[in-house]
């Protein structure tokens, strides 16, 4: 199985784009990053993993979902994607790195990954398996992103 882990803030959504967005709706998600997404997930067959803060609102059991985690189904939907899971909650202390590291110990069938993220710092060991945007100077999530994300799911093999 390929993954991706994805983050959301600062990768399917900008700077630039805060500034423009209706603030009075749930409209964090830029929807122009999800066929970017999408395109990574026909070329690789990668499944989502959710890393973002935003997964306390998602849940695979849409009933369990509140109105942001609904939000994120629909969004994603539109653009004929789909969440797969999302890294554990090891509390406030606890680095993504690590709730990342806690999923891939639970899934041993995992052969590549990728991880989206905005957050360039802290990465240590997984540095080779992250992709960083830009949501300061650039869009978040463009084409040249797009490009690394699916030649590290298609290139790297995990070692035991």
């Amino acid at each position: 199985m390929k993954v991706l882990f994805l983050d959301i803030d600062g990768v399917l959504n900008s700077r630039g784009y805060d500034r423009q967005r209706n603030w009075n709706e749930l409209t964090n998600i830029d929807q122009t990053r999800l066929p970017l997404v999408r395109e990574i997930v026909e070329k690789t067959g990668a499944r989502i993993v959710l890393t973002s803060t935003w997964r306390g609102h998602w849940n695979a059991d849409r009933t369990a979902c509140d109105e942001s985690g609904r939000y994120i189904h629909e969004t994603f939907e539109k653009h004929r994607l789909s969440i797969s899971d999302k890294t554990p909650d090891l509390g406030l202390r606890a680095r993504r790195t690590d709730e990342i590291r806690a999923w891939l110990a639970e899934h041993e069938d995992v052969e590549s990954f990728v991880i989206l993220d905005d957050g360039k710092f802290g990465w240590e060991e997984l540095a080779d398996y992250c992709v960083f945007t830009n949501p300061y100077a650039g869009k978040g999530l463009e084409e040249e992103h797009v490009v690394r994300a699916t030649e590290v799911l298609n290139s790297h093999i995990l070692r035991g």
